[in-house]
């Protein structure tokens, strides 16, 4: 009984301290963390201004960040309901999700990652490399080209 309010005293202390590092003005419009089933712990945010400086500011929180967006020619914008897939290295997918807006950050334990995703016509997959005690920023950018005054957009 003592050892199990010790380790639950200990989880506690944990998540205070985890939230003591991120100033209450962002905790106000950070999205809540999620649980995948398969144990990963995820925020997934960013779609109004608040609360992309809130999942960008909670971001130091965890080892892995991912970041979408897309370029049409001088204009930019950041996109959100992107499917994620995270593999391990052996190949099993460890996480199988959508985000809610252009950030999502996610508990993975040290090891060897790939994370896909998909917008429009294309699929990406990038490495990520979670080292104990460091991140990883994966920024994935759709660039298209501009379309030249003049031409039409068959060319």
């Amino acid at each position: 009984m003592m050892r199990h309010a010790i380790v639950s005293a200990m989880a506690a202390s944990a998540a205070m301290a985890a939230s003591a590092a991120i100033p209450p003005a962002y905790l106000a419009h950070l999205p809540p963390e999620q649980h995948d089933p398969g144990g990963i712990d995820y925020i997934t945010g960013g779609k109004t201004p608040e609360e992309a400086a809130a999942v960008k500011r909670a971001a130091q929180e965890y080892p892995l960040e991912v970041v979408f967006a897309e370029h049409d020619g001088a204009s930019s914008k950041e996109l959100d309901d992107n499917p994620v897939v995270i593999r391990d290295d052996a190949g099993k997918v460890v996480f199988a999700g959508r985000t809610d807006g252009p950030y999502f950050l996610a508990k993975l334990p040290p090891g060897e990652y790939t994370v896909t995703t998909h917008w429009d016509a294309w699929t990406f997959t990038r490495p990520v490399t979670i080292a104990p005690d460091e991140r990883d920023r994966v920024v994935f950018e759709w660039k298209k080209p501009a379309i030249n005054a003049g031409e039409g957009a068959n060319g």
